[in-house]
């Protein structure tokens, strides 16, 4: 091998080393690499008299690869950022060939390489602009033919070493990460060895046993990046737990009272299964009292006149007492409010105050107060059901309306409870495997061995970050947004933690706001109020109180007060607050009205609003002494809340989570809708108080309550129920809803089914990190639907566009998925669209899912499938976890036969596919440079033409075959729920 020039290294680089460290002894066969953030600088190394900082972490890999760095944690377990600037240290004893070797180093910011003490490679500090218009930079073409070459503001460099006799050497290999304005990112980190013949590149790995070399190609190293990540998670997984149970003890005597709290509050239950029980006892009673009552009466008084009253005067008059008047019942109407006039007369019109109000042509007396009263029909309605007597019968119930279908079969229940437990449907083996499976407690098991799955997290993060309005921005991340709490949230849900430690952690915002932390839900900067913000969430979430009007005056149709908002926002900012300007009415609005108006405003401009717990009434867990021994610092407002809101003798909280879990998975809420309590009444009041305690009996574990929905009969009816748009009277569950997948399922089943990984761009704009975490951020590399967010930018340049991630967002968008949640919700658009059956067809991801690509798993089971019947099958068992019925199979038999035996190319006639050449990567630091449009423009294209396909087989056998997926993923049974 020739010599290789000496390096010219800058003088400003040279700066002196700080006293030698001592040897560390590195176990044989792994690098050791150890971490060191608050470095003096991101552009020198350590001067004389200056320390290296305390070890922070470290890691063992066996190669010098690192595409990222350790997640950070603080001392609860919760996402925190590094204190940049930081130092990344491998080290590892290295065996090679006695003689002279050459080294790559890749690296995007100051490095070095050194081999026994002596340094023989660097790299430079990162320069240029990042405000857009850095030039973009060519790829650096790889050192020889076929190798990866660096990434995306990488520097490459070269050294030199001789290596003594015995073939073995120190390596050390020093990376400065991230600094001032700067995100401490590795972008892929490299350290690789020429081979002896010169022909390649071998990544540098240290001297053990069997080690296998990893040649520098985008196929080996993609390989090798994906175990390195699967041990990076592994530590991450590690430091997060173990520094988790610091909090265990405290949590322990929390569920030690709560369980003791529990036991004291038991609830009556049936002494069968519990579910079907109290849904059984329902039906039965209410057949039983409609057997009683004049059926046409019934039918009368439920179909004309109590839909009026629950449309027109439940939401002031139902649960709500104003005026102290109750209309939710005739014993109610008949006794009347503060005026002490009865409502209703029965036989009397011109007696009965609800009539006389209906009619008054007194803005200030008519009721309803808002709009323009009722219509005439509804009028002459309510006049004829007083006249007539009022009479109010139970419902109309008869065997037919509350008929209990039968239980799904095996395939049925096995699809229905993956995508309820995991968010994707079962693999082929696994719906073979439960078919096959004669055990009489087969789903019970099953139910079991999903539940302990971690990709149940995947699921649930969506619905809490809905729930709970997670609306993070790739740029400007504080501009009114919330930081990406998501990362918590999901790491809290893979860890089980029981849902009231969650939502303790999750209110007392520790952590890192912009890179996961639970203080990521108080981010809201340039919000006018944005605790109250939080406050209106954290009462729809958990409390069922809807404080959305309460922003800027009392509401109208609530309880609630202004000042109930701005006291939970107090208690979240830990000090008193007073109301903006900006969020409160203007006196303005008030003058020369010809009514007084529906909306008050109690509080006083300027007015102190202290820390205070305003729903002791509503939620049966008043502020007092007894709520300290649940704290760690009782004189703290926040956890104050939290406790308050998770404490054991807060029902409506235990009820509330109930009530979520249970319309998750049944269709429908025992009480509808589950953000707004006030007014509703119950489907099934002992049910929801019985399925509460055992929540909190039980440490608050959200899968408890799922096992037993999962294992009741009720949950594993046919999907015929009619109970989302039912009065709670009528609401019977005896079947649970028919359900549409959601956004996310709809997504995550195809890539699941397909077996295709999701090869999306990375969510950010700044990949490596030179802005810091206050300008931009990275949402990370997705591989589950939660993961994505709004792609905008701030002025929508075609330069910005990340397509392959857009193409998926695309889908997520027609099936109600938005990635900008400025309010919280429960629910989304679910109407059918035009859009929904289109993205299915003809959109990016469609093509890229059902396309028997180059390598693909469905390629190899093109390849590998020994008939067209087997074939058929597997693809059904794929997509729809069942086995075509003879009429389906058919067609798509006839259609695969013909060419089947002769659909594979001739080994020594496949061609050998040439890569398209690599392109410029375009970020935000050259996105305005004239060229920026025109290569994002080249990587839609790429986008759009997708993966190519395999050349094992014949095109125009495997188009039919791409044909015959594209049909099944088509089916309407693809995206619901069986």
């Amino acid at each position: 091998m020739k010599p290789f020039p000496p390096l010219l290294v800058p003088l400003f680089l040279l700066t002196a080393l700080a006293a030698a460290e001592p040897r560390e002894t590195v176990p044989d066969g792994k690098v050791l690499v150890t971490f060191h953030d608050a470095m003096p600088a991101k552009n020198r190394w350590l001067n004389d008299g200056e320390t290296l900082p305390v070890e922070a972490t470290r890691w063992l890999g066996d190669a010098f690869l690192l595409p990222r760095i350790p997640l950070r944690y603080d001392d609860w377990g919760i996402r925190e950022s590094w204190a940049g600037p930081m130092l990344a240290r491998f080290s590892a004893e290295v065996a090679l060939t006695p003689g002279r070797h050459r080294f790559l180093v890749r690296a995007h910011g100051l490095s070095r390489l050194s081999v026994d003490g002596n340094v023989i490679a660097r790299t430079k500090p990162p320069s240029g602009q990042t405000d857009g218009h850095n030039p973009v930079a060519p790829v650096i073409a790889p050192p020889l033919p076929r190798l990866r070459p660096a990434g995306y503001a990488q520097q490459e460099v070269f050294g030199e070493a001789e290596v003594g006799a015995d073939g073995k050497c120190r390596v050390v290999f020093e990376a400065m990460l991230g600094g001032k304005d700067a995100r401490p990112v590795s972008t892929e980190l490299t350290v690789a060895v020429q081979t002896d013949d010169g022909a390649a590149f071998v990544l540098l790995q240290p001297a053990a046993g069997n080690t296998t070399p990893v040649p520098l190609t985008d196929a080996a190293v993609t390989a090798k990046l994906a175990s390195v990540e699967k041990s990076l998670g592994a530590l991450d997984d590690t430091t997060r737990r173990s520094a988790a149970t610091s909090q265990d003890a405290f949590w322990k005597m929390r569920h030690e009272a709560a369980r003791a709290w529990a036991h004291l509050h038991s609830a009556p239950a049936p002494s069968e299964n519990v579910v079907d029980g109290f849904i059984r006892a329902k039906i039965v009673r209410a057949l039983a009292d409609s057997a009683k009552s004049s059926p046409e009466e019934a039918k009368k008084f439920h179909s004309t006149v109590l839909p009026v009253l629950r449309e027109q005067c439940f939401r002031c008059h139902g649960e709500k007492e104003k005026g102290g008047l109750r209309l939710n019942s005739r014993e109610a109407a008949m006794k009347g409010g503060e005026s002490e006039r009865a409502a209703v007369v029965p036989g009397d019109v011109a007696a009965s105050q609800i009539i006389a109000r209906i009619h008054s042509r007194d803005l200030d007396d008519r009721m309803p107060p808002k709009g323009d009263g009722l219509k005439p029909e509804e009028i002459a309605t309510l006049e004829e059901w007083v006249k007539s007597g009022a009479a109010w019968p139970v419902p109309p119930v008869t065997a037919e309306e509350v008929h209990i279908p039968p239980i799904v079969d095996d395939a049925a229940f096995l699809r229905r409870v993956s995508l309820d437990t995991i968010g994707v449907p079962p693999t082929e083996n696994e719906v073979r495997t439960f078919l096959a499976d004669t055990a009489p407690d087969k789903r019970a098991k099953t139910i079991e061995r999903l539940l302990t799955d971690d990709r149940g997290a995947d699921h649930w993060t969506s619905y809490w970050q809905d729930v709970l309005a997670e609306n993070p921005n790739m740029i400007k991340p504080s501009l009114n947004n919330t930081g990406p709490f998501r990362f918590f949230l999901h790491e809290a849900l893979r860890d089980n933690k029981p849902l009231d430690r969650m939502i303790t952690e999750l209110l007392l915002l520790r952590g890192s706001e912009r890179e996961g932390g639970s203080a990521g839900f108080g981010m809201a900067a340039d919000n006018d109020a944005p605790f109250a913000a939080k406050g209106q969430i954290v009462a729809s979430a958990f409390l069922g109180i809807e404080l959305q009007c309460a922003r800027c005056h009392d509401s109208p149709y609530h309880r609630t007060k202004q000042r109930d908002l701005y006291s939970l926002a107090a208690m979240f900012e830990r000090k008193p607050v007073t109301v903006p300007k900006t969020s409160t009415v203007p006196a303005a609005f008030f003058e020369k009205k010809s009514r007084d108006s529906l909306i008050k405003v109690t509080l006083k401009p300027g007015e102190s609003i202290t820390p205070t717990w305003p729903f002791a009434k509503t939620t049966g867990c008043a502020d007092d002494a007894t709520l300290d021994a649940l704290m760690q610092n009782p004189g703290d407002p926040r956890e104050r809340l939290a406790a308050l809101i998770t404490a054991p003798q807060n029902v409506r909280f235990a009820q509330i989570v109930a009530n979520r879990v249970w319309r998750r998975f049944m269709g429908a809420g025992i009480v509808e809708p589950p953000q707004d309590w006030e007014g509703r009444t119950a489907s099934h009041p002992e049910l929801l108080d019985w399925l509460a305690r055992e929540f909190v009996a039980h440490d608050y574990d959200v899968k408890h309550l799922a096992r037993i929905i999962f294992n009741s009969q009720a949950y594993q009816r046919a999907g015929v129920g009619k109970n989302l748009k039912a009065a709670p009277e009528l609401r019977f569950f005896s079947a649970p809803e028919r359900r549409r997948l959601t956004a996310e399922q709809v997504v995550d089943s195809l890539y699941a089914a397909s077996g295709q990984p999701m090869e999306v761009d990375e969510i950010t704009f700044d990949p490596a990190g030179q802005n810091g975490e206050k300008v931009q951020v990275s949402l990370g590399q997705p591989n589950r639907a939660w993961m994505f967010a709004s792609l905008s930018n701030e002025r929508d340049r075609p330069s910005l566009s990340l397509p392959r991630a857009q193409a998926v967002t695309d889908v997520l968008e027609a099936f109600g998925w938005t990635g900008s949640r400025q309010n919280p919700r429960t629910d989304r658009e679910s109407d059918p669209n035009v859009m929904q059956p289109g993205v299915l067809a003809n959109s990016l991801v469609s093509g890229w899912i059902t396309r028997a690509s180059q390598a693909s798993a469905l390629a190899d089971l093109a390849v590998e499938t020994a008939t067209p019947e087997a074939l058929v099958d597997s693809v059904f068992l794929r997509f729809l976890s069942r086995t075509p019925t003879p009429e389906e199979r058919a067609p798509f038999i006839n259609a695969l036969a013909p060419g089947f035996d002769t659909r594979l190319v001739p080994s020594a006639e496949i061609p050998t596919p040439t890569p398209l050449p690599r392109l410029s990567r375009i970020t935000w630091a050259n996105h305005l440079m004239p060229e920026a449009t025109t290569i994002n423009h080249e990587v839609e294209r790429r986008a759009r033409a997708g993966a190519p396909p395999d050349p094992r087989l014949r095109a125009e056998w495997r188009e039919v075959f791409e044909d015959f997926v594209w049909s099944v993923v088509n089916t309407r049974e693809f995206v619901w729920m069986p």
